[in-house]
């Protein structure tokens, strides 16, 4: 390689770091809807064996576990903590495995994640054009958690690019070895 394409990893490999601290600052910043989630499940539980359950708990639990779910996904996938089946790749060099992760995200994660961003904005669009409400008694607004859906999409898609510039720079630094 000459001077210029280590120029342009290394500017790829600073972009990628700045996109893994948005990823982790998100998943710690937003780990912390896990507490009033508790406080509100343990609250309608209490309120449930009085016998004096309320309306509002339960919808608004499942507000702020979609929300814990979908903004802390960015951090699962750059922590590796999501679901991955390696039977195959562990037996591949490090250099195999990152051309065989490259081309999985570019068939299969980019363009799922892609209408996911997509369809998840005009589902937020509509819902904030119509000021969208639960269909339950309580009525609250539902278009700001319909939000979470393409910021969801959007956090996803900068660290899958990030993903995709760590194996580029596998490539550009590692010969094939055979295990």
């Amino acid at each position: 390689m000459n001077g210029r394409e280590y120029e342009s990893v290394d500017t790829l490999l600073r972009v990628s770091k700045k996109i893994d601290i948005l990823s982790d600052w998100t998943g710690r910043i937003f780990s912390f809807l896990l507490i009033p989630l508790t406080l509100l499940v343990v609250y309608e539980v209490i309120t449930r064996q009085l016998g004096a359950p309320t309306i509002w708990t339960f919808e608004t639990c499942i507000f702020f576990y979609g929300a814990h779910f979908m903004l802390t996904a960015s951090y699962g996938l750059l922590y590796k903590s999501h679901v991955c089946i390696d039977l195959i790749s562990m037996k591949f060099s490090k250099r195999t495995d990152a051309i065989v992760s490259i081309i999985c995200y570019i068939l299969m994660y980019f363009p799922f994640i892609f209408i996911v961003t997509y369809y998840g904005y005009e589902f937020a669009a509509s819902a904030w054009e119509q000021l969208e409400t639960s269909w339950s008694a309580w009525g609250p607004p539902i278009y700001p958690i319909k939000t979470v859906i393409p910021l969801t999409g959007l956090l996803l898609l900068l660290q899958g690019f990030s993903e995709v510039i760590k194996y580029i720079n596998v490539l550009t630094e590692t010969k094939e070895v055979r295990s």
